[in-house]
């Protein structure tokens, strides 16, 4: 019997993010408003990352977000849909990691954080008070 494997980007969420991208889109080619509707949009979907687990800032969402801008900035580029096609790239990485277990993230720090530097007294040890002073 196999496991069903959980994804952090559900099946509504993966066709809810394609929907508004795909709508995002459009709307970039109006010619004033493709200017800066991609910021938005990549504003509200790194919070919406955020809110779920996956961190605010990464190398994933870095590199996509910034292929769609350049893509959004370029006049005879523009046209091609960067948003959904960055979007799309986002959950399929996602998903590759959820079911494999490999980070794509290049940025991604693993291991244990150290502990925080603690400056102790000069005449003391180290968890031990030393007495006070009459």
């Amino acid at each position: 019997m196999e496991e069903k494997t959980k994804y952090r980007i559900g099946t509504l969420a993966t066709l809810l993010l394609i929907a508004v991208a795909g709508i995002f889109d459009l709307l970039t080619l109006i010619p004033f408003v493709g200017d800066f509707i991609s910021w938005i949009f990549w504003f509200c979907a790194s919070v919406y990352f955020w809110k779920i687990g996956m961190g605010l800032v990464n190398g994933r969402r870095l590199a996509t977000l910034a292929i769609s801008i350049v893509i959004e900035l370029i006049p005879a580029i523009q046209w091609l849909p960067g948003i959904l096609a960055g979007i799309i790239a986002i959950i399929i990485m996602t998903r590759v990691e959820d079911r494999t277990g490999i980070s794509l993230n290049p940025l991604q720090k693993t291991g244990i954080t150290p502990p925080r530097l603690q400056r102790n007294p000069v005449n003391a040890k180290a968890g031990i008070r030393p007495p006070n002073s009459q």
